[in-house]
């Protein structure tokens, strides 16, 4: 399975609370970014936000 894959299949574990802290969370980190960051920033930013998605939690099984 190829990460875009993967990352897919972590993204339909969310539930709405959880899509929707993330989606604000990102909206904030790009605001801040593009209003008062440099390219640098803008850079580090996408980077995060990356790692964002790479990091969501795999479903728990019982």
């Amino acid at each position: 399975m190829n990460r875009i894959q993967i990352v897919k299949q972590k993204i339909q574990y969310l539930d709405e609370a959880e899509a929707k802290s993330i989606l604000l969370l990102i909206y904030a980190k790009l605001d801040s970014a593009i209003h008062y960051g440099d390219e640098e920033l803008i850079k580090e930013t996408a980077t995060e936000i990356f790692d964002m998605y790479e990091n969501l939690p795999h479903k728990m099984l019982n």
